[in-house]
């Protein structure tokens, strides 16, 4: 049965046609009417950075290139994890009628979420080669590094978006929690502030280092700066990742069978 997921993963993906190119598809037909048409999908990292960039480099008494790689980054990549959390936890209930035809697999939502989502994340990307190349902190080889641990990212994402869709199939609250969250999060999470402001040993660095967004940011931030990652975090994503599989295998195993009655 453990390997009933990965099969479910690895049939939906040979199916691009539902989870990707309807991805696309919504994203091109919300923004044909508006003027700036995809502009729209760059627009919000662009303007966050913009206005906040200046501001908080100067309380932060950072220099303005290297602050705008940290703060775009980790808003680019906050906004991915918030998007694919808020769109996978109500996933199967808002896709009722298809799964109760049942055509498609469970896995199909997940990836749907996922594609949706990095669609917007390489688009804002497109903005962020700008910022990453005029910032003489980032060494040019150094961007490389965003082909290894964007995947990470995502390898978590996965885990975390079908575990997700599957326990909001059974708790319609849990969506307000999650976006309840995910609201006190962004305040919690070193986006605009730094982590390295608390050092590991302190009470505060202990609390930040508690966060799993923490982590997923830094081990995408800090190659772009020639650093490796400190070597707590790469035992925190490591867990992360393979205890999260191991829940998504169990919520497989256990209650996607009782997906079509819950919703």
């Amino acid at each position: 049965m453990s390997a009933q997921l990965f099969s479910q993963f690895a049939k939906s993906i040979r199916k691009p046609e539902f989870w990707a190119y309807s991805s696309w598809l919504d994203i091109v037909t919300r923004y044909r009417r508006s003027r700036l048409g995809l502009f729209w999908l760059l627009a919000p990292v662009a303007m966050f950075m913009l206005v906040t960039g200046p501001i908080y480099a100067r309380i932060f008494h950072r220099d303005l290139p290297s602050y705008m790689v940290h703060l775009g980054m980790g808003y680019a990549v906050w906004r991915l994890m918030v998007m694919v959390l808020t769109d996978s936890v109500t996933a199967l209930r808002s896709n009722k009628s298809f799964i109760l035809d049942g055509n498609t697999q469970l896995t199909d939502y997940t990836l749907k979420s996922i594609a949706k989502s990095v669609f917007y994340f390489v688009s804002s990307m497109l903005g962020m080669l700008v910022v990453l190349f005029w910032s003489s902190a980032v060494p040019p080889v150094a961007i490389l590094s965003l082909f290894v641990t964007v995947p990470i990212v995502l390898l978590n994402l996965l885990w975390l978006g079908y575990s997700l869709s599957i326990l909001g199939a059974r708790l319609p609250d849990l969506s307000h929690l999650i976006n309840t969250i995910l609201m006190v999060g962004f305040l919690f999470t070193p986006i605009i502030w730094e982590g390295s402001r608390y050092p590991a040993d302190s009470l505060g660095g202990q609390i930040v280092r508690l966060n799993p967004a923490y982590h997923m940011l830094e081990i995408v931030r800090e190659p772009l700066f020639g650093r490796m990652p400190e070597a707590s975090t790469l035992l925190y994503v490591l867990a992360l990742t393979v205890l999260g599989w191991l829940l998504a295998l169990f919520l497989c195993r256990r209650y996607s069978r009782y997906v079509p009655i819950w919703i």
